[in-house]
């Protein structure tokens, strides 16, 4: 894979540089020098005292009441006069402390094994993509080559000089640096800003694989350091480095190139399963390379092609809600974009889904239909993720860091931004080819029905959607949320308060209006609304039907949705209806584990026998299937399953009902409840 970078094959050691301060402070013959003294060995001086600790802020050559200060502790210390007069003796004395803490920058070769990791970083600095150079870790650490750090650095205006294993950072004259508290310990190189060392660092050389040039590493940690002195802000996850200006750090969400993409058009060709894959393999979180979503690929252009929403979106959304697919509710729920998972209590209150393949196609529906679409009461104001941002995520920075996310993945398959259809209102987008939610299908899973303490028994209805609306949730009460809130509300609105919001969240307003309604029908006044009420006044015509408590179900599909707020699954109970699964016990469902599910090798074959004969169909880790027990027979399980969509790789149509087998060496079978 090629990369874009600045300039190819030129190196720090081949830069032409003035004077700077030196690591290497030995002096054949020092002045003399006191109160009122300036020049370059009043900034050595003062650098020397910033690395011992006795801190005098920034090195500008002049030797006045701080750095006289200064000198007088250190000659205590050393026991020295204690006049503040830099003679002989305590210039000896500096050179032989500071020359304690200096140390031979570390050489290693290209073919060293010591620089682990060594693979392709990204620079982005204020949501633009800079440059993509070569970084490793040694020992632990992260270290990048500082030549494209520069170059990073010049879009702030920033010159650079390197002298003496020094490198100097020249800020403008409006830039404010904070010199304070200025303290390091051993290291082979330095950084400074504007002369004065602010950072002694362990440094490295080594090949380039971009130049074939031997090039200066620093580490990443110590560079972010000295950055946020010139009010330069990084975030770094082991594989992006975003710097941000303190002058862009308040920029509102997608204020960059990406944010502005129109995401009802598909992404470039380039963004292909294949190139999915290839950066999903390749991509690190938490200094950790690949991510479980590896194999997801043709799911994500699945879901573009039928829902018409951009894949490369929908892979960087992924990324960002679950760690690159490390999280909790990624590895537990197949949620992969954190649906229902409120900030309150996340993990428990995350959907639950029955494949990752599921949750993608879910989610493009979702953002299509709910977001993207003028017409739905969640569109922001244009399809893209400034325009997503307004009320799809409670978090400000959601939209640049997808839209950050996005560019990198581009950057990978050698695309940028021009590439993509920008949003304009007189875009006419290509139509998706379907707007009907997806199911997940099931091919023979068993469960038994649990009692609902409102309905004696299980209510079912003909829809999702209907069993949504018309099934009382639970206690409805201040503190509740969602449609079945606003239904009340609608209903207090038009009935005891005109004035009340309809916003779905029961709070002070609405319990006010209850317990007005409540006086006026003669009912207790405790501002809760009840299941008899809910039967009366809201759904009064409704004939709901129900299943008894305790009586086997076949369920036959699974669609995700709502109930009283929280995100649930539904179950289809074939030739009956839709139930809340919460009132279903399943008894012969599993999830189809990976050995490793945290690893790349995350895609488990199906085979047609349990000699595994021929590949039938491709599932993923964490797939819901039907077995008769959870323990292998001989070296394979034997499971039932079904189409779900393109991306299974088999050429047969969704809803197609299998038996196969799967090594058992391979996936072990976890119990669904």
């Amino acid at each position: 894979m090629k990369f874009q970078h600045l300039v190819a094959g030129v190196t720090l050691s081949a830069l032409t540089v003035c004077a700077v301060p030196a690591v290497s402070y030995a002096q054949a013959a020092p002045s003399v020098i006191e109160a009122g003294s300036t020049g370059s060995e009043v900034v050595t001086l003062q650098n020397d005292l910033n690395a011992l600790g006795f801190t005098v802020g920034q090195a500008d050559g002049i030797f006045g009441p701080k750095t006289e200060a200064e000198v007088e502790s250190f000659q205590t210390k050393h026991k020295l006069t204690a006049n503040g007069v830099v003679n002989t003796a305590t210039w000896n004395a500096l050179n032989k402390a500071v020359s304690a803490l200096v140390v031979k920058p570390i050489s290693l070769s290209k073919s060293s094994t010591a620089a682990k990791n060594l693979e392709v970083k990204h620079i982005y600095y204020n949501n633009k993509l800079i440059t993509s150079p070569y970084g490793f870790t040694y020992n632990g650490t992260a270290y990048m080559p500082i030549w494209y750090v520069m170059s990073t650095l010049d879009k702030e205006g920033f010159t650079h000089t390197w002298s003496n294993n020094v490198w100097n950072i020249k800020v403008p004259s409006s830039t404010s640096v904070d010199y304070s508290s200025i303290k390091y310990g051993k290291g082979s190189m330095a950084i400074a800003i504007n002369g004065t060392v602010v950072a002694r660092v362990m440094g490295i050389t080594h090949v380039d694989p971009a130049s074939n040039s031997t090039t200066t590493f620093m580490p990443i940690y110590n560079v972010i350091q000295a950055l946020d002195r010139v009010e330069i802000h990084s975030d770094w996850n082991g594989n992006t480095w975003k710097m941000t200006s303190s002058a862009q750090s308040t920029a509102p969400s997608g204020a960059a190139a990406y944010g502005n993409v129109d995401l009802r058009y598909p992404a470039p060709s380039s963004i292909t399963a294949d190139s999915i894959d290839a950066y999903l393999s390749k991509s690190v979180y938490n200094n950790t390379v690949g991510s479980p979503m590896t194999g997801l690929g043709a799911s994500f252009m699945d879901a573009q092609r039928t829902y018409g929403v951009d894949a490369n979106y929908l892979v960087a959304h992924a990324i960002e809600e679950t760690g690159n697919g490390t999280s909790a509710i990624a590895q537990q729920k197949n949620n992969l974009f954190g649906y229902g998972a409120y900030d309150a209590n996340a993990g428990a209150d995350a959907g639950v889904f029955p494949s990752d393949d599921y949750a993608i196609r879910f989610q493009a529906w979702e953002v299509r239909n709910n977001y993207l679409d003028p017409s739905s009461s969640n569109y922001g104001g244009a399809p893209t993720l400034t325009g997503m941002s307004v009320n799809y995520a409670s978090d400000p920075g959601w939209a640049s860091n997808v839209e950050s996310l996005m560019g990198e993945i581009s950057s990978f398959v050698n695309s940028s931004v021009k590439d993509y259809q920008t949003y304009s209102p007189s875009n006419t987008p290509p139509a998706p080819n379907s707007t009907t939610e997806p199911v997940y299908y099931l091919n023979g899973a068993m469960g038994s029905t649990e009692s609902n303490p409102y309905y004696n028994g299980v209510p079912y209805y003909p829809s999702v959607a209907e069993g949504q609306t018309d099934m009382f949730p639970g206690p409805l009460e201040s503190g509740s949320f969602g449609d079945s809130v606003k239904q009340i509300q609608q209903f207090l609105k038009s009935t005891v308060d005109a004035t009340l919001t309809v916003d779905g969240q029961y709070g002070a307003a609405t319990e006010a209006a209850v317990k007005q309604f409540e006086a006026a029908h003669n009912l207790p006044q405790d501002g809760n609304w009840s299941f008899s009420m809910w039967e009366t006044y809201i759904h009064p015509d409704d004939t709901t039907t129900t299943l008894p408590a305790n009586e086997p179900v076949k369920i036959d599909e699974i669609a995700e949705g709502m109930a009283g707020g929280y995100a649930v699954p539904w179950y289809h109970i074939e030739n009956v209806g839709w139930v809340d699964s919460q009132y279903v016990q399943l008894t012969n469902v599993y999830r189809l584990m990976a050995t490793n599910p945290e690893s790349t090798n995350t895609n488990i074959p199906v085979y047609s026998d349990a000699a595994g004969t021929a590949k039938v169909a491709t599932l993923h880790s964490g797939d819901f299937v039907v077995a008769a027990s959870s323990t292998p027979g001989g070296s394979a399980y034997q499971i039932q399953f079904a189409i779900e969509s393109l991306a299974s790789g088999s050429s047969q149509s969704p809803g197609t009902l299998l038996t196969g087998y799967v090594p058992a060496n391979s996936a072990t079978l976890v119990a669904q409840q």
